[in-house]
């Protein structure tokens, strides 16, 4: 089973872009975040041609997130229970591959802007709203998405620069432990232990091509999934194109 994961950063902007995954890649799960798209406006035709179905949540400018799937689905659950929230983040829904139930998790987590601010605890409360959802999700479950957090210094290309900032700050950091401490591997980093996997660079100061970058992006699954892990890309040569997302789509392979 292949899942991908991406933020977009604009659907209409990157749908060539999405496409062509598509077609190099055949993923069995596509989940997006930072779609940017009305409902009304999500591009499900072009998907359903190509053998998806889509499964959305969006609002104008902003958030946005959507799982375009080729397998079978059902109980949907948009925005996290429990958390009275306008902002268009989460999207839930079981899957089935091969007779197995899997729970997928596509989350675009708060940025935060910065510590002392109210967006910053906007996104703690968002997190912990997720951390009581996972109490009863964290089995035959995957959690991803544009998580907004680098868990450790090995995820950020100057960890003295980032020290007490947002994405690298304590707080988050602790939100990202709780997550995997309620049952959650950290499915790259089970792979490459000692390899930052970048998946993010700032637009700005040639970050990408000097490789200041920093792995905010994840693909999470159940503890119990930890013998199906069998490979994970960053697949940066999306982050080379033209109007390219400045983020990299990341790919986790399981074999059951």
């Amino acid at each position: 089973m292949k899942i991908l994961c991406w933020n977009v950063n604009s659907l209409k902007v990157r749908l060539d872009q999405v496409v062509e995954i598509i077609t190099k890649f055949s993923p069995d799960i596509i989940s997006l975040q930072e779609t940017k798209s009305q409902d009304e406006n999500f591009p499900e035709i072009i998907f359903k041609d190509l053998g998806y179905e889509s499964i959305f949540i969006g609002q104008k400018t902003f958030n946005g997130v959507a799982v375009i799937t080729k397998l079978p689905y059902k109980n949907i659950v948009f925005n996290i229970p429990n958390l009275n929230d306008d902002q268009k983040r989460f999207v839930c829904l079981d899957v089935t591959f091969e007779d197995k139930n899997f729970t997928i998790i596509n989350g675009y987590f708060p940025n935060g802007q910065a510590l002392d601010s109210a967006k910053f605890q906007y996104k703690s409360r968002w997190i912990e709203a997720l951390k009581v959802f996972l109490q009863k999700n964290n089995t035959d479950s995957f959690l991803m998405g544009d998580f907004n957090i680098a868990p450790k210094d090995i995820d950020c290309h100057d960890p003295q620069k980032w020290t007490d900032t947002v994405l690298t700050s304590d707080v988050e950091r602790n939100h990202f432990e709780d997550i995997l401490n309620s049952g959650f591997i950290d499915s790259y980093r089970y792979l490459y232990p000692d390899d930052p996997g970048f998946t993010w660079w700032d637009y700005r100061m040639a970050a990408f091509r000097r490789n200041l970058g920093l792995r905010i992006d994840h693909i999470l699954c159940s503890k119990n999934l930890i013998s199906s892990i069998k490979n994970f890309e960053v697949l940066k040569d999306f982050r080379k194109l033209e109007r390219p997302s400045d983020h990299a789509p990341i790919l986790l392979t399981m074999k059951f």
